[in-house]
């Protein structure tokens, strides 16, 4: 039987009525912890198996439902047999001790550091280099295509620098943070705010990344940081972490002040 793949959009749909507040960028962070880890089409998409969506389901349930932070949720992960579903003899109480599970070698979480039972020894994988992934280079088409947004909002959008496309030679390029804020984009419109109206999440994050900065360029400035002297992972980690923290703390304060539209009961 052919493997069914779904796309990021469609993952988010489906995960939309459980979750209504994950987002293509909380997918692409728990990616980039190796929480998950959905196949690429040839042209760089990614593209989700049923096992690794139920996976993610599995880890945004923990968040939601158990608020447990993303260590604690790979511990499980990792004590997981590898149908996806937690032995019966693991403890589910955060708060007790947990034994130690080794993933069998063709598990996806077989990819961190692992304590052999009995021995106090570990294997550390965490150091090695972060190899950055190479952007996508889209074209206006291609943004167009995958998102089904108008040539005139698109235009919009350019306009107020919600994207900025960059140049090769004498054309135009998105890349994937690009096409995420124009799908995002297209779905707002899509429920009643003007396009115009997007400037206001611009500024904020504009402001955001002012706060993250001097932190970030603090970490990269660092000597010493890991065994091997490179202190540019531990400053992408920190910037990852704090964009997470950010999102999670927005979302909670936007649900705070908006209360009083919700009916009372």
């Amino acid at each position: 039987m052919t493997e069914q793949y779904l796309s990021i959009g469609e993952v988010l749909a489906l995960l939309a009525e459980e979750f209504p507040d994950v987002t293509i960028s909380k997918i692409r962070f728990l990616e980039s912890q190796g929480l998950i880890t959905p196949e690429r089409t040839a042209s760089g998409y990614r593209k989700f198996t049923k096992p690794e969506v139920d996976r993610l389901r599995f880890i945004l349930r923990e968040q939601k439902d158990n608020f447990l932070p993303l260590r604690v949720i790979r511990d499980r992960l990792e004590g997981e047999t590898s149908d996806g579903f937690l032995r019966p003899q693991d403890v589910t109480d955060p708060s007790m001790p947990r034994g130690i599970h080794l993933p069998s070698a063709g598990h996806p979480t077989n990819r961190q550091g692992v304590v052999a039972p009995g021995s106090g020894t570990s294997v550390d994988n965490s150091r090695k280099p972060l190899v950055p992934k190479r952007r996508e280079r889209l074209s206006r088409n291609d943004v167009l295509d995958a998102t089904g947004v108008s040539t005139e909002m698109l235009a919009v959008l350019e306009k107020m620098k919600l994207v900025r496309p960059r140049m090769m030679g004498v054309d135009p390029y998105f890349d994937e943070t690009d096409r995420d804020i124009v799908h995002l984009a297209g779905r707002l419109a899509a429920l009643g705010i003007d396009p115009r109206l997007l400037m206001t999440w611009r500024l904020s994050a504009e402001r955001e990344a002012d706060v993250f900065e001097p932190l970030v360029r603090s970490a990269l400035s660092a000597r010493g940081v890991n065994a091997l002297g490179d202190s540019s992972n531990e400053a992408m980690k920190l910037l990852d972490d704090l964009i997470a923290l950010g999102e999670e703390l927005r979302t909670a304060l936007l649900r705070n002040v908006t209360k009083g539209l919700r009916p009372e009961g």
